[in-house]
């Protein structure tokens, strides 16, 4: 691509709302694959996109070719296809590969992605493989901090974004039989000492603050400019979301925004929860938690209510209600739950991602 048509290719994206690193536009939360063009510029010689390039990501991914290296343990870079393939054709680059399009659908500095495995046996051959890894040593089992608390290290060869050496790989709501494939990157592997304590201490900044370290700067600081990379989509509460699940009952990693607001609206005075076709189906209620006849606006009408009770129904925590509830009113397909802030797609959502990525860097 020559140094004109890479310039261009950013243009194109900014009027699409995205991320113009020259000029240092903002637009839309979701890129779509519109890193493409990022990582075109920066092959082309345009000055900030290079910078940029080499500032958030490792070596292996300077490149249009060096992406698709990578993206080709998607066969034929569509997910359904990957997905279908048995337990014994998979190896630990395939789950790698699917975070990075996780990573070009929706950029997080800090974050979960977690894809539905929307058939039985998409998830019978996730559940294989992940099975036969962990057999053959290829991922290495570890302790989790995230939801069922029990995962899979893929830090193995694993060279994405600059001060991530980790690939955190869990399946989960297997029990409620709706499994998902959660993937998470982290600063430091559960390999050695050395990095387990400076996991450790991370953790225990999460603990006390509700956000990990900053493990590169450079992504840091980009997340910080541009509405493009968020800063934070993770499933892990904060500490006022924590309280309020306690003064309501609840506890542990599972919870959902569902348990939250039937709680709430039970606190509230009704005799009955929120009806399962609400809870069960995050765009509806997304929906229902918004406007002025919403839960969110009848739990801050009821406040003295539930202060009696001893639930503390702040401004910041209908603020944190209403973010959750616009995100789920904005995934793209229809999800049977929400614990916080993570980041739910589907294989099609990264196949029409990957297919704007390559058309950026073919």
């Amino acid at each position: 691509m020559s140094f004109t048509s890479a310039t261009a290719a950013i243009n194109v994206c900014t009027l699409g709302n995205g991320y113009n690193l020259a000029s240092g536009e903002t637009g839309s939360l979701d890129m779509m694959g519109a890193i493409g063009s990022y990582v075109s510029a920066a092959a082309a010689g345009v000055p900030t996109a290079r910078a940029r390039i080499r500032g958030v990501f490792t070596e292996d991914f300077q490149t249009p070719a060096g992406w698709r290296s990578f993206l080709d343990h998607i066969p034929g870079w569509d997910v359904n296809i990957l997905l279908g393939r048995g337990g014994a054709w998979w190896r630990r680059e395939n789950f790698q590969a699917l975070y990075v399009a996780c990573w070009i659908l929706h950029p997080v500095e800090k974050g979960s992605y977690m894809l539905k495995l929307e058939t039985a046996a998409h998830y019978a051959n996730v559940r294989g493989a992940y099975d036969r890894l962990l057999q053959s040593k290829e991922l290495q089992s570890r302790i989790s901090s995230h939801l069922s608390a029990k995962g899979a290290s893929a830090h193995e060869g694993w060279n994405f974004l600059k001060g991530y050496h980790e690939l955190l790989i869990q399946i989960e709501g297997e029990k409620g039989g709706t499994p998902y494939l959660f993937l998470k990157c982290e600063g430091h592997a559960l390999d050695g000492a050395i990095s387990t304590l400076k996991h450790g201490l991370s953790w225990a900044v999460k603990i006390a603050t509700g956000a990990g370290q900053t493990a590169s700067a450079e992504l840091h600081n980009l997340a910080k400019d541009s509405s493009n990379v968020e800063l934070r989509a993770a499933e892990n509460f904060s500490k006022d979301f924590k309280t309020l699940q306690k003064q309501l009952g609840l506890s542990g990693k599972t919870v959902t925004v569902a348990d939250v607001v039937d709680k709430l609206w039970v606190a509230c005075g009704f005799k009955q929860g929120i009806p399962d076709t609400i809870r069960n189906d995050n765009h509806t209620l997304g929906r229902n938690m918004l406007g002025r006849t919403g839960y969110i606006a009848v739990f801050t009408k009821e406040r003295d209510k539930l202060k009696k009770q001893k639930i503390d129904f702040t401004a910041k925590i209908a603020d944190e209600l209403t973010k959750l509830a616009d995100r789920m009113v904005a995934s793209a397909a229809t999800h049977p739950q929400q614990h916080y802030h993570e980041v739910r797609v589907t294989a099609q959502e990264l196949n029409q991602a990957l297919a704007v990525f390559n058309g950026y860097t073919r």
